[in-house]
C-alpha cells in the first residue's frame, strides 16, 4: 500500500491497527503475517515507531525491576532495534521453510 500523507497509512495496515498491534508485538503474538505488515509500518511512521519504543521501553524496565539486575545499564533504544532485526530474521525464516516445504512436497 503507498505512503498517504501524514502517515496515516503504510504497508497494509494504518496507524490505528498498527496501535492496537503494539502489544501483541512486545509479548511476541503476533502472527507472521501481522509481523511482517506491523514492522513494515513502523518503520515508514514515526509516530507509530515512537509509540512502540515508548511501551517497549516500560516493558523493559519493568522487567529489570522485576528480575533486580543491580548495576546493569542497558540501552533501550537498542534493545528494541535488536528484537526488531529477530523479528525480520524469523520472518525471513518463517518464508524460506514455507518456500522449502512447498518444493519438496512438489517433487517428491
Amino acid at each position: 500500500m503507498i505512503l498517504k500523507k501524514g502517515g496515516r497509512t503504510l504497508s497494509g495496515i494504518d496507524c490505528r491497527q498498527a496501535e492496537t498491534l503494539v502489544a501483541r508485538y512486545i509479548k511476541h503474538t503476533l502472527s507472521t503475517d501481522e509481523l511482517e505488515e506491523f514492522l513494515d509500518h513502523i518503520e515508514h511512521c514515526s509516530s507509530c515507531y515512537d509509540e512502540l519504543e515508548t511501551y517497549f521501553i516500560v516493558h523493559e524496565a519493568i522487567q529489570q525491576l522485576d528480575e533486580k539486575e543491580d548495576g546493569t545499564v542497558l540501552d533501550f533504544r537498542e534493545l528494541l532495534e535488536q528484537d526488531i532485526r529477530r523479528s525480520r530474521r524469523y520472518i525471513r525464516q518463517k518464508r524460506w521453510l514455507h518456500f522449502l516445504s512447498v518444493y519438496f512436497f512438489l517433487w517428491q
